[in-house]
């Protein structure tokens, strides 16, 4: 679709809202094509999505109106049950969360959501700035332990399946040739954090509903709190899968700090240096799942991996921590 498509099913997904006169502006597109939607009268913010994929992979998984609906419920619950700001969903006219367009004989799914005001940071520069991500995502897995699906929600799996997916497109591209041999790396990391997740406990105090994508463009900073964003990747998984994925933005000498403040929320297990390494390695890969399907990744994917490679993931291999100390392979 283009640009201008896009922008014409932006209005007509808005007239199905109670909104008058609103400003209009593009945002962005990955796993949604996301609008700033601004009332001239009142000058409330919203987010309107259109639930179109720019990645080729796995659009069926994360696009279908039962899935879009999970993710919408589970945000509603937490912006009643969380003490934290999240971007609540907002019914329209017919008072569901989720707007039907006809377009070309198909259907096309748009949600609008509460704007959250604040400040994104491209990195974690302050122990104080991860002491406060620690704390969001410590209230945000306090209120998933808790909180009880209604049936017929449906949200993927961040388990062995996703592993064995991201690993599949690893192998592909190391054979297609999209990847380099050294790639193959990748996969004795996987297969050795496979084994690692295959003997974990899915309990209440380990597994639930995660955010699986705690980014620093995902979480706004206002004031002395941080609210999570972007909720389009959530689904089941342990819960360190998003402290795993998170550390991949917060340097080592800024994660004590991080879990200090995490674990006054919600209790860390033991054993959680080795573990929260093995989802370091577990959220990289599942990226790079991702990435691999994206149109521009062959431009800058072989720079990322080798740093990779050369840093935590060969740690990871031989069995040398790095979670509190080394050098991250952004630097």
């Amino acid at each position: 679709m283009s640009d201008e498509v896009f922008c014409e099913l932006a209005q007509l997904a808005l007239q199905e809202y109670d909104l008058v006169e609103y400003e209009l502006n593009y945002i962005g597109q990955s796993g949604t094509i996301i609008y700033h939607v601004t009332e001239t009268g009142n000058q409330k913010q919203y987010s309107l999505r259109i639930h179109q994929s720019l990645s080729k992979g796995d659009e069926k998984e994360w696009s279908s109106k039962e899935t879009i609906q999970s993710e919408l419920t589970w945000l509603n619950a937490l912006s009643k049950e969380a003490d934290l700001q999240v971007p609540a969903p907002i019914r329209n006219k017919k008072n569901s969360f989720i707007t039907e367009l006809n377009h070309e004989n198909s259907i096309v799914y748009c949600t609008l959501l509460h704007w959250i005001q604040g400040e994104q940071k491209p990195f974690i520069a302050t122990m104080e700035d991860a002491a406060k991500v620690g704390s969001m995502i410590g209230k945000l897995h306090k209120q998933s332990s808790k909180w009880e699906a209604p049936e017929g929600f449906s949200r993927p799996f961040f388990d062995e399946r996703k592993l064995e997916g991201s690993l599949r497109k690893i192998k592909e591209s190391i054979n297609n040739g999209t990847l380099k041999k050294s790639g193959e790396s990748l996969l004795l990391a996987g297969e050795k954090a496979e084994k690692v997740i295959m003997k974990l406990e899915k309990k209440q105090t380990s597994w639930g509903i995660i955010h699986a994508d705690l980014i620093p463009s995902n979480y706004i900073f206002y004031e002395d709190k941080v609210s999570p964003i972007d909720f389009g990747a959530c689904g089941f998984g342990f819960y360190l899968f998003d402290l795993g994925w998170t550390f991949s933005y917060i340097h080592p000498a800024f994660r004590e700090g991080f879990l200090n403040s995490y674990s006054s929320f919600f209790e860390l297990p033991s054993n959680y240096e080795s573990l929260l390494e093995t989802f370091f390695v577990l959220g990289q890969l599942d990226t790079l799942g991702f990435w691999l399907g994206l149109p521009d990744s062959s431009e800058w994917l072989e720079g990322h991996i080798d740093k990779l490679l050369a840093r935590e993931f060969q740690s990871y291999i031989n069995d040398k921590p790095f979670l509190f100390s080394g050098t991250p392979y952004w630097e």
